[in-house]
């Protein structure tokens, strides 16, 4: 269970297209693991989009918090950061006092991944790791 005093990770994915609008993420193609590359080290032919969700507690909103998605090698060095920037959590009227406010990140990620691999798209609030997921890619034509 995560720690109500801290910023939590609700889920993080890589999918076709991603968006956060209104308090919700709208996804086509989500959750997949595995990209063909024409060329490696290469780009993606089409962009990705990576999607977040994070929990915010009472503490913490209505203050500024520093977010990346961060693309790492499968030894944890950085690669790209995909999105970066700040959110501000506000409590709307009438909210439970100690209620945590959900908040939703997405963009479009066109990395160059140097080779094949595994690779870990890693989510960071104030330069703290909250979780990652991972991906493999691979060359078109490279057996599975």
């Amino acid at each position: 269970m995560a720690d109500p005093e801290t910023v939590g990770l609700s889920f993080i994915m890589v999918a076709d297209a991603a968006q956060s609008i209104g308090g919700k993420v709208y996804v086509l193609g989500g959750g997949w693991d595995r990209i063909l590359l024409p060329e490696v080290p290469g780009r993606p032919i089409v962009p990705f989009s990576v999607a977040a969700g994070l929990a915010v507690p009472w503490h913490m909103t209505n203050r500024k918090l520093s977010f990346s998605i961060d693309l790492r090698d499968a030894d944890g060095r950085m690669v790209e950061t995909l999105v970066a920037g700040e959110v501000e959590v506000g409590r709307p009227p009438g909210l439970r006092p100690g209620a945590s406010q959900a908040v939703h990140l997405a963009g479009p990620a066109n990395p160059e991944f140097p080779a094949e691999g595994r690779y870990v798209i890693a989510c960071s609030v104030d330069a703290e790791p909250l979780g990652h997921t991972a991906i493999e890619v691979v060359r078109s034509g490279s057996q599975p």
